[in-house]
Order: C-alpha cells, then structure tokens, then sequence
C-alpha cells in the first residue's frame, strides 16, 4: 500500500481525536501529567507541605517532627506524631537529629522556624534537617481542613480517598502501605486542591466579608 504525506498526516489527525474522544469518556487528561516534583533535597531549609509530607512518609515513622510554638498552639493543633518542644533551642533540635532520616520543625513564623534550622544544622551538619514552610497552617490547609466545603469547585477525582491515604499511613506507617501513599501525595500536589473561599483572592460571601482562618494554627 502506497503512503503518502497526506495520508499519513490524516490518520494522525484522526488518531489523535480518538484518542482524546476515549480520554474525555474514561476520564483522564488527554496530555499525560509529568510527576510531581516531591524530593526533599538535604540543601533545602524550607520544605513546602508536599515535600515535607512525602518525606514524612519516606521516612516511615522514623523522623522527628518537632513543634516549637508554644503549648497552646500545640493542644489547638498540631501535625500528626508532631512533638511539643515549646522554644526548643539548636542544641536540642541538633540533638534529634541523630540516628533519623528527617527532622521536620515548624514555628508559628518562617522566620523563627529558618533561623533555628540553620543553628541546629551549624550543630549537626551531618543532620537532615528542614522546616515546614507556613508552618501548621500550610499543613492544616492541605491536608487536614475539610476543603469541599471551601471551594468554589468541586474536588478532583480520588482527592478524598488520596486525603484519607496519607492521613492513615502517618498516623499507622507500614512498609506495605507507602507506594499507595506517595501515589495519593503526587495526585494531591498535582492538584494543590486549596479553599480558595478562604484567601486573599477568594470570592466574597454574602455580606461581602471573606472568610479566612484565624490564628489557631500558627
């Protein structure tokens, strides 16, 4: 059979209709999502809530999760196995850092959290050691707040299950169960599906006041 030029741009055209016909119908994107980027790389002081997560489960119960802020902060809220250390000095952070793969400090601001993770690092430079960045806030906006009921759209396929994954290994790691939640944890970040109804940019409700949350996390 003789191939032309033509023909052969034809049946590419129509390939790539079919293609994105059966993508649309069975519900996946016709452009194929690269993964996310979720390495915690040992010369990052901050960690996004992503990186910090899918180092959290890489580390399968094994790492330091230390909250400097103080008691009250904590009993509000605080991240799951995270340790109540209110004002923990270098020293003491560097001091965890021994025999664990990650020590994850977060503070009620960046800049508190930065200054104690480079003090401990000048203690432990041979420590992994790394701070959330926005601190409990990011992690309760990601991962914790119902968000459905903050948003203005509706959640991507599989959120509430991913959601769900992660939460449970964190708080019961098993060897078993990591690959399901770093595939949960690359579907959330893909996404970064965040109540928009509660930032700066949101829409306003009725009344024209935006809801927004107040300091209980931070």
């Amino acid at each position: 059979m003789n191939v032309t030029p033509r023909k052969a741009a034809v049946a590419l055209v129509a390939a790539a209709g079919l293609y994105l016909v059966v993508s649309l119908a069975t519900g996946r994107s016709a452009r194929a999502e690269p993964p996310a980027d979720l390495e915690a790389k040992p010369a990052d002081l901050a960690l996004d809530v992503w990186k910090a997560a899918a180092a959290l489960v890489e580390a399968e119960g094994y790492a330091a999760v230390l909250d400097v802020r103080p008691a009250d902060a904590y009993a509000r809220y605080h991240l799951p196995g995270a340790e109540s250390v209110p004002g923990a000095s270098a020293g003491e952070v560097a001091a965890r850092a021994k025999g664990r793969p990650l020590v994850l400090v977060y503070a009620g601001k960046d800049d508190v959290a930065r200054q104690l993770v480079l003090d401990a690092r000048r203690a432990a430079p041979e420590g992994r050691i790394h701070y959330l960045a926005d601190g409990a806030r990011a992690w309760y906006l990601a991962l914790a707040l119902p968000v459905p009921l903050f948003s203005d759209q509706a959640p991507p396929d599989g959120y509430t299950e991913a959601v769900d994954r992660v939460q449970r290994f964190l708080q019961r790691p098993a060897a078993a169960a990591k690959p399901a939640a770093k595939e949960s944890l690359d579907l959330l970040a893909r996404a970064n599906f965040q109540p928009n109804l509660l930032k700066a940019g949101g829409k306003a409700k009725a009344g024209g006041a935006k809801k927004k949350i107040a300091g209980g996390c931070g």
